[in-house]
């Protein structure tokens, strides 16, 4: 259990580091909502996640992405998706390619995109204060 404890905030200071210049989170908002829409739709887990992993692979580089976000969301979203999670697709089986997060529960997963959008909102939000 703490070999595990240790992987979930070894995967959230990752994150974070990765979304640390990137001053919006709509990136993660958009991957959020998918995951509410496709975890709690009565399927098994295991179906889930590969249903949410197809979603995010077929999501990166798609061009409807620009009708929703401005051009660095979109370019944040594909780098995120693409080279941070290497989301990849073997015969149809869908995988997170990043070691420290291949073997993460969707829920916990989850739970690490949900405290960094929290930590990044505080933190443009204080930028923004302090610019004031």
């Amino acid at each position: 259990m703490v070999k595990q404890n240790k992987n979930l905030e070894k995967c959230g200071e990752l994150m974070l580091d990765f979304f640390k210049n990137i001053d919006s989170v709509k990136a993660l908002d958009i991957i959020i909502d998918i995951y509410d829409e496709i975890r709690y739709s009565e399927m098994d887990k295991k179906t889930a996640k590969q249903k949410y992993l197809k979603v995010l692979y077929n999501l990166k580089e798609s061009d409807s992405l620009y009708s929703l976000l401005e051009e660095g969301d979109v370019k944040a979203l594909n780098l995120f998706l693409g080279d941070f999670l290497k989301i990849r697709n073997h015969e149809g089986n869908f995988s997170i390619g990043n070691q420290y997060f291949a073997n993460l529960t969707l829920d916990d997963f989850y739970n690490i995109l949900i405290e960094t959008k929290y930590f990044k909102k505080r933190t443009i939000i204080n930028k923004k204060q302090l610019s004031i």
